[in-house]
């Protein structure tokens, strides 16, 4: 199955980094506007994804935007 990812284009790297640890393959499309993108993941367990996503996120929030 495919799952969207929809993210602000500096978060990235970071969602590249949790993805590829994770053993999840992707590709990068454009988003609605200029500033994200949206990652189309293959993934057969849904649930294990949204745990590389909300620790890709955690650490995007301690991060911040770049300024």
């Amino acid at each position: 199955m495919k799952a969207g990812i929809a993210i602000d284009n500096w978060k990235f790297q970071i969602f590249e980094r949790h993805l590829k640890q994770g053993g999840y393959s992707f590709e990068r499309v454009n988003g609605l506007t200029k500033d994200d993108m949206v990652l189309m993941v293959v993934t057969e367990n849904i649930e294990a994804l949204g745990m590389v996503v909300k620790s890709a996120n955690n650490e995007a929030a301690r991060t911040g935007a770049p300024k």
